[in-house]
């Protein structure tokens, strides 16, 4: 048996019209002798493919007791015109139809009413669930559930189905009779008939459709007619036109979230009709509904995959509604489908801005990788990049923080530096390009000195340390009028350089970036902080450095001697306010030092 086969719709609904047009003689013959609506029975898809062809002969079996037993009723169209026209139009007779192309099937062959729906098994007997679809005004609506006995044949089976459906013929010419009073003017009559098509079917679809229209006639409230139409979409959850008027009556009550939600649920009984589905998730993204939106785009796109413009709403909704996740989703498919955004600076931008707020630092780092080897004289997406980069390897980082395995902790941390290593080459290459780019210059600083520990208990990496001082210099050098720059770096200067003061490590270069602070500190905020620990640096230079003196015996050494004692004695004075004591004792130091001064020109500088 073949199922649901797919052709257009505009090939479909041609063929079938034209052929519809052979079974017209017979047509008028029936509605001499009988009813006039007709009734497409359509075959049942099965649950289970052994079930093929006991769906095949019950449709058979059915449209035959339907003629038989329904025939003063209704007028069933037989199982040899349908055949004709299914293989006429390039599908089986025994097709079992999806819910479009029966609808379609339905109108080329003007059948007032059809009935479509499923088959399966419990404990091996049969049971079915279908749905009766009013074309045009025969009352016919709604659901029914057969169950059939264990082991019952296909006729025996349609025996059960036409006593349900004879039940429901009866609801139904409650139903059309309401209808054809209403249509006189007879307003009272036709609640009354409603009335006992829902003794019948509680929630009898076209009776409640047609007591809405009395209701509304009536000029009653608004409110009165939402309970007749909530009565048929509750009988029938697929009845398109049911869940678009409770919409607009819900908007007409100014209820808009109420109205979104029945034209949502509209678009799901219509599964094919893209425009009116893309009208809705709009809609929906315009009352900040996003997440209704995502999820109509997202029924939609399981369908059809490749809907670029689906895919554009549901990240304009993702976007708009912080659903971050949602959105790297949809930009993914738009960028996988859509060769135009290969190269697009705003789509990259935005793209890698999802990737940020959902957290994703991989998903950050390949895209900002896409971006710049597409566009790779973009600044900013460099810079991207960078923070890309910087991000992944804080998450490696972490992780590596509480590995257990040692083996494995230092991969991740060897790991960790090949990311940040990266980001420092992408700001040296944006500094490469514009010398003044100050914000690389201060990133890549801040990124080499923070990740080196000034600590006695481990190597210093002194490679990073002096090379995040080199970005420092470059920034003044970037923007040399900037206070805010000039403050960031003279900051930066004296906690790296008092850091080493106290570890007692690289004096020269404690020293050096001391004196930077003190130059760089523009607004004066660092003394005598500053000052204290550049004359405890000098301090602890002059007694390496004293040594060098005595074993050189130089008197070009000296001079630099001095030159260190006179400093740090000054700048432990303009300091002492900090520790008083301590620089007391430093400065007692520093008088030794320098009263030694003399004794050393007259031995080695004669």
């Amino acid at each position: 048996m073949r199922w649901n086969r797919s052709i257009t719709t505009t090939v479909f609904a041609g063929l079938f019209a034209g052929l519809a047009l052979s079974v017209a003689p017979a047509e008028a013959q029936l509605a001499t002798r009988r009813a006039t609506e007709r009734a497409l029975f359509l075959i049942p898809a099965p649950q289970s493919p052994d079930d093929s062809a006991f769906v095949v002969a019950l449709a058979d079996d059915v449209r035959d007791q339907m003629a038989s037993r329904l025939r003063r009723q209704i007028v069933t169209i037989p199982s040899t015109d349908i055949c004709r026209v299914l293989e006429e139009s390039a599908y089986e007779c025994d097709a079992a139809l999806n819910p479009a192309d029966a609808d379609r099937l339905a109108q080329a062959m003007r059948a007032d009413v059809y009935i479509v729906g499923s088959m399966w098994r419990e404990d091996d007997a049969p049971v079915s669930r279908f749905r009766m679809v009013d074309v045009r005004r025969t009352g016919l609506s709604g659901w029914m559930t057969v169950e059939g006995a264990a082991g019952a044949s296909p006729e025996e089976f349609a025996t059960i189905i036409l006593d349900s459906l004879e039940h429901q013929m009866e609801a139904a010419r409650w139903a059309r009779e309401c209808i054809e009073e209403r249509d006189r003017g007879d307003f009272e009559d036709a609640m009354e008939r409603a009335h006992r098509a829902f003794a019948i079917y509680p929630n009898h679809p076209s009776a409640a459709m047609c007591a809405e229209v009395v209701s509304e006639v009536l000029r009653q409230p608004a409110d009165s007619q939402i309970v007749h139409v909530r009565r048929a979409v509750a009988g029938d959850s697929l009845l398109s036109r049911g869940w678009e008027r409770l919409g607009r009556l819900y908007q007409a009550r100014g209820d808009s979230t109420a109205a979104l939600l029945a034209f949502a649920q509209q678009s799901r009984t219509r599964p094919t009709d893209r425009k009116l589905r893309m009208g809705v998730i709009a809609g929906a993204i315009t009352m900040d509904a996003y997440d209704v939106a995502r999820d109509l785009a997202d029924e939609w796109l399981a369908v059809v995959p490749a809907d670029l413009g689906i895919l554009q709403l549901k990240a304009r909704a993702c976007v708009e509604g912080g659903l971050w996740d949602c959105a790297l989703d949809a930009l993914t498919q738009q960028y996988a489908i859509d060769s135009t955004l290969v190269g697009d600076s705003v789509f990259y931008r935005q793209v890698i801005g999802a990737a940020q707020s959902l957290g994703s630092t991989t998903a950050q780092l390949e895209w900002s990788a896409e971006a710049v080897r597409h566009i790779p004289g973009s600044a900013s997406l460099w810079r991207a990049h960078a923070s890309a980069l910087v991000a992944e390897a804080g998450t490696v980082g972490a992780v590596a923080g509480v590995e257990s395995d040692p083996g494995r902790a230092d991969s991740l941390a060897a790991l960790e530096q090949v990311y940040t290593d990266s980001a420092v080459a992408v700001y040296e290459h944006l500094l490469a390009t514009d010398a003044t780019d100050v914000r690389s210059a201060l990133a890549a600083a801040r990124l080499l000195l923070g990740v080196v520990e000034i600590d006695t208990a481990i190597p210093l990496d002194t490679a990073r340390l002096l090379k995040g001082g080199e970005f420092l210099v470059r920034a003044v050098a970037a923007s040399p009028a900037d206070t805010s720059v000039l403050m960031n770096v003279a900051v930066t200067f004296y906690q790296r350089g008092s850091a080493l003061v106290r570890a007692r490590m690289l004096f020269r270069t404690a020293v050096a970036w001391l004196e930077h602070s003190t130059e760089y500190d523009v607004l004066g905020r660092l003394p005598p902080q500053n000052y204290f620990f550049l004359g405890l640096g000098y301090m602890f230079l002059i007694y390496e450095f004293d040594q060098e003196v005595t074993a050189t015996q130089s008197c070009e050494l000296v001079d630099e001697e001095a030159g260190m004692v006179a400093r740090g004695k000054e700048a432990m004075t303009l300091g002492a306010q900090l520790a008083p004591d301590q620089a007391n004792r430093f400065l007692q130091q520093f008088n030794t030092f320098e009263e030694r001064i003399p004794q050393l020109r007259r031995a080695w500088c004669q």
